[in-house]
């Protein structure tokens, strides 16, 4: 695949999945992209199947979806008319907490539904599949509607004693498939496809189609590393491409009597291929044009690159935050692996995440430790990749020195039952249960779809911080149960929250915060259609911070939604003159250039955004809105 703007900085992914935005950079896959694509588009079910860390979800997403819209140059007529491609559906929300003895009524249809529920909605759970996929249908008459469920093994790993839950999903499924024009597109590994077979019978009358991801092959291994490299402006001396192919081909094997033997495969794995080439990246100097066989010698070992990479990432992100490694490895283990030893979640709210402020959530993000998904609304984050989990949990001892001055230790997330706010029949209420344990059981629920228990974890969670005297946790827990009610869709309650907590934030006099919730109601307000009373709320978050990108680009939208899209586009200006490379105020600025009748400064703009990514709900409308650009300029 290639195409579109060149990167800014580094063009290799490291150890996380590529994402559509990031299509431009994805190589070696063109023959497999377009053998998913033409599967998907004319069987009722596919099964796309390979080895853990193969490269299916990046393929999925950099190389299958760009085909069928018509980005990917080897295909400008992307999908036939008439055909729905829907958001990359998944199926876990799996947080580190335990969650509630009952599922609650989202579970794995809820986290489903919201990946489909078309953008700026709340999804609901009690509503069946076939009525969320039939608005699709009804609204743009398709014949044929493309659904993809990555990761799909998820419906038997994780919480594999919720069988009466995985039979629904597979019945909804099932009528989907019978009732509406739907071809689904599975992801499954390997280690799970008998499992998925057991039910190919009950989905579908049809045999499934299955097609399995190899490793990257000698040739298209050298593409994956040469061509994002020279779209970065650097190119592989003769020879060294080549050099590095065959040392990820090569392993070692040592028998029982300690011999070893070198063995050369036939393949090579994307995943190593990605964090090698990202390792000797870093390792180049900024005057450094040309990939030499003395950069490739300062790779070092591929054994340890992967625990060099995360440690080289902590660090960073130590310098750049002023956090102390210790305890930033301590809250990445406590907030991302499970006891399970597999990936959890976090919630991103206003100003914290996991208890860690958000700016070096980012950091982390950023340096492709973290990635982010939207779901149901909210962002969520886990580790970019199941592999990170081993470098994580042996990066360094438990603990870790104090944070910073005027910071909060890291609370501890206990291993036993999930809390109860009341007592249990026969038992003492639970006092160990500290405010942050509460908070993070109702975030576990949220990930649900399970707003009731959410709301009645994040009200106990509030009560007693207040009862311990903390104010500023009471504020924090205030806006969470806002952003709750908000991803709820009880727009009134969330109002109501999220003025409490402004009022909490005003008089401990926290700028920042009080910042993060006018921005957030002025958003509850664009949704309740109260645009002028959004623009008053948004001009108070940019006098208190100027130099807030965010509260500008809250702003400007809410100008575009009172009716002054040239207001906007001066609001938008300025948030780009303080950061050039933020993504949601270039969206922004090119849908209110499209009303200023700027098409060609708006096709600008969405290209830029999306190649510097977007979340889901705005990547699509930012698509939707450069079509429409394209459509005036005729092209």
């Amino acid at each position: 695949m290639t195409g579109g703007p060149l990167p800014a900085q580094e063009p290799y992914v490291g150890p996380r999945p590529f994402r559509r935005a990031e299509a431009p950079l994805f190589f070696g896959r063109s023959r497999e992209a377009r053998l998913v694509r033409d599967a998907w588009l004319s069987e009722r079910v596919v099964v796309l199947h390979g080895a853990a860390a193969v490269g299916k979800t990046s393929l999925l997403h950099a190389g299958v979806l760009p085909l069928l819209s018509g980005e990917a140059p080897d295909a400008p007529g992307g999908a036939p008319r008439h055909t729905a491609v829907l958001p990359v559906g998944r199926l876990v929300h799996q947080a580190t907490w335990p969650l509630a003895r009952a599922p609650g009524p989202g579970g794995h249809r809820f986290t489903l539904l919201s990946s489909w529920t078309p953008a700026g909605r709340s999804p609901d759970p009690g509503r069946p599949l076939t009525a969320v996929l039939g608005d699709v249908a009804d609204h743009r008459r398709p014949y044929r509607i493309l659904g993809a469920i990555d990761h799909f093994e998820e419906l038997f790993t994780v919480f594999p004693e919720r069988l009466a839950e995985r039979e629904r999903l597979v019945a909804e499924l099932a009528r989907a498939l019978r009732e509406l024009p739907l071809n689904l597109l599975l992801v499954v590994r390997d280690d799970q496809l008998a499992a998925l077979s057991g039910y190919e019978g009950v989905l579908s009358p049809q045999p499934f189609t299955y097609l399995r991801l190899e490793g990257l092959d000698p040739d298209s291994a050298r593409a994956a590393m040469t061509g994002p490299a020279g779209r970065a402006g650097r190119r592989f001396a003769p020879g060294v491409a080549e050099r590095l192919v065959e040392r990820l081909r090569t392993s070692v094997y040592t028998d029982r009597l300690g011999e070893s033997v070198e063995l050369v495969g036939d393949r090579v794995s994307p995943f190593e291929l990605q964090l090698a080439c990202s390792a000797l990246w870093a390792g180049l100097a900024p005057g450094e044009e040309t990939i030499t066989a003395e950069s490739l010698a300062r790779l070092g070992d591929l054994s340890g690159v992967l625990a060099a990479y995360f440690d080289r990432a902590v660090r960073d992100v130590s310098v750049e935050t002023n956090w102390p490694e210790g305890a930033l490895r301590a809250w990445i283990r406590a907030a991302f692996v499970t006891e399970r030893g597999t990936r959890g979640t976090a919630y991103r709210g206003l100003s914290q995440t996991a208890d860690l402020p958000n700016a070096v959530v980012d950091a982390l993000v950023a340096r492709h430790v973290l990635t982010e998904e939207q779901r149901a609304g909210s962002l969520w984050y886990q580790l970019a990749q199941e592999r990170l989990v081993e470098a994580v949990r042996a990066s360094g001892a438990p603990g870790g020195p104090a944070p910073p001055a005027g910071q909060e230790a890291l609370p501890a997330r206990p291993s036993g039952q999930e809390p109860s706010p009341g007592r249990s029949p026969g038992q003492e209420p639970l006092p160990a249960r500290s405010p942050a344990d509460f908070r993070a059981a109702a975030e576990a629920a949220l990930g649900e779809g399970n707003f009731v228990s959410a709301r009645r974890f994040a009200e106990a969670a509030a009560r007693r911080s207040l009862e311990q005297g903390d104010e500023w946790q009471f504020a924090n827990l205030l806006a969470f149960q806002g952003e709750v009610a908000r991803v709820e869709g009880d727009l009134e309650s969330a109002r109501e929250t999220l003025t409490a907590a402004r009022s909490e934030f005003e008089s401990q006099q926290d700028t920042l915060a009080t910042v993060r919730v006018l921005t957030a109601l002025a958003e509850v307000c664009l949704s309740m259609g109260n645009a002028d009373e959004a623009v008053e709320l948004g001009r108070q978050a940019v006098s208190r911070l100027p130099g807030d990108v965010p509260a500008r680009t809250t702003l400007a939208y809410a100008l575009w939604r009172a009716g002054s899209p040239a207001d906007a586009e001066a609001v938008y200006n300025d948030a780009l003159d303080l950061d050039r490379d933020a993504a949601r105020a270039l969206h922004g600025r090119g849908r209110v250039r499209i009303a200023l009748r700027d098409h060609e400064g708006a096709v600008a703009d969405l290209r830029r955004a999306l190649a510097l990514g977007l979340p889901r709900a705005d990547e699509d409308d930012a698509r939707a809105a450069l079509a429409e650009a394209r459509r005036h300029l005729g092209g």
